[in-house]
């Protein structure tokens, strides 16, 4: 499911003039063995620039900028190619249809609907290329090594997009972004912990770049800028223009590896510098808990193994669609859509693991998501500090639930199915539906009773 962020974590997209202002999002892979590997010759891109044109000398000019604000020596020239926007969309799609199983899109609107985050009738995969297309300045294609560019860019907008792709090339020829890139079911958190450390990565030495010229001299660098005016930077461009018009759940999720990844990036340049970030591309995050708290990716804190939810009260034909990992970032995106981002963040702290179903039985769906928390000062705090938190929220937004007690609440909603949270131990259980979602209408295929003898089928898988 991954919570909107299927088509961005296959880019390493670019931000043009500033993060949020266009946006997009990248996922990597594991290191290599060998260097060698990078050598290996990739498919051509369909039209280079000119090897002495001036978009070349300006490419080359830019690269040898990214070199010295990032450290890193390019091994080999890095290719652009400039297209119309129509183009660099047409590539986008292409890639995406390479790269995603059929139905990867589809299961991930489906979850976002039934969540109730976006409308029922919506055409998620057309929004989803939408708000891309408003956004994307410019990406780094690992497969043919080449950046390509919007030709319509201003020339700070120009100069952004180059100087942030530019480090992904940068990043793939060390440390081989094409594996990483690649779309493996049931591993979202990892995936986005690493597309975190990517655009984290490239936003960070983009700024310096930025900086650099704006106020040269001065020896100011992207961790001088607070965290809270940059994080605010982000969140306001996505707020305005032609990206306010796609669901909040859209745009935050194409923000989040920007924001997130470059809040630690920043953290450990203040700490080490650019060999501290080339230290966690050795040794890449492996959640996005790690991304969240870097103390935790210090110590190598793993994720709990967490069953996925079991779901033999629905009855007979019942299959899963997909199922994932959302990690303590998709867990707080998802939060933030029913209370305000600083309790949402209240509210996921303390992840531990968590599996989510997707399920079909051809006319109906359904959705099963299991958290568990770390233990806090008593064993079960923090599970029983979220179930308040968000059976508070449930109430505000859905109004009183049909069926409560301290550690149950249910929601009926006649479009949806019900909504159910509950809290078993250390665990936060919440189940979506039964819902009919195959016709022009959704309705209810489910009640509370049934949501009930659901959670707690799951709970008693241990």
């Amino acid at each position: 499911m991954r919570f909107a962020r299927l088509i961005a974590t296959l880019l390493l997209s670019s931000c043009a003039s500033a993060p949020g202002q266009r946006a997009g999002t990248a996922a990597p892979r594991p290191p290599p063995s060998a260097s060698a590997h990078a050598a290996e010759p990739r498919d051509p891109p369909s039209r280079l620039l000119a090897s002495e044109s001036p978009e070349s000398r300006l490419l080359r000019a830019m690269l040898a900028s990214v070199e010295a604000a990032r450290g890193l020596q390019a091994t080999n020239p890095v290719p652009g190619a400039f297209l119309k926007r129509s183009e660099l969309i047409a590539r986008v799609k292409e890639h995406v249809s390479r790269e995603l199983p059929p139905k990867a899109i589809h299961n991930e609107g489906l979850a976002l609907m039934l969540f109730g985050f976006v409308p029922t009738a919506f055409d998620y995969e057309a929004a989803e290329y939408q708000l891309l297309e408003d956004q994307l300045a410019g990406y780094y294609e690992p497969s043919d090594r080449t950046m390509y560019m919007a030709s319509d860019l201003d020339q700070q907008e120009a100069t952004a997009t180059l100087a942030h792709e530019l480090v992904h090339a940068l990043q793939d020829q060390r440390w081989d972004l094409e594996a990483r890139s690649k779309y493996r079911a049931g591993d979202g958190d990892r995936s986005e912990a690493v597309s975190a450390l990517a655009e984290g990565d490239a936003t960070s030495a983009m700024f310096d770049v930025m900086i650099a010229r704006v106020a040269p001299g001065q020896g100011k660098t992207a961790p001088d800028i607070p965290d809270s005016t940059f994080v605010e930077q982000i969140r306001d461009g996505m707020s305005h223009g032609p990206a306010a018009a796609a669901p909040h759940i859209m745009r935050s999720s194409l923000a989040a590896p920007y924001i997130y990844g470059t809040l630690f990036v920043n953290l450990l340049r203040r700490r080490g510098g650019w060999s501290a970030v080339d230290q966690a591309w050795d040794d890449a995050p492996t959640t996005s808990e790690q991304i969240l708290h870097a103390d935790k990716w210090l110590a190598h804190e793993p994720p709990m193994l967490v069953p996925a939810p079991t779901f033999g009260s629905l009855g007979q034909g019942w299959t899963v669609a997909d199922e994932d990992s959302e990690g303590e970032l998709g867990a707080r995106l998802a939060f933030e859509e029913w209370m305000d981002p600083s309790t949402a963040a209240e509210t996921s702290d303390g992840w531990g693991g968590d599996r989510a179903v997707l399920l079909s039985d051809g006319e109906r769906s359904a959705f099963a998501w299991r958290l568990r928390f770390d233990p806090g000062k008593t064993q079960d705090e923090r599970a029983a500090r979220a179930f308040a938190f968000l059976a508070r929220a449930f109430n505000k937004k859905l109004g009183p639930a049909q069926a409560s007690d301290h550690v149950f609440a249910c929601h009926e909603r006649d479009d949806r199915g019900p909504v159910a949270l509950a809290q078993v131990g250390p665990d936060i259980v919440l189940t979506l539906g039964p819902a009919w979602t195959t016709t022009a209408r959704w309705k209810s295929a489910g009640t509370c009773a049934l949501a009930r003898k659901w959670t707690r089928e799951i709970a008693a898988r241990d």
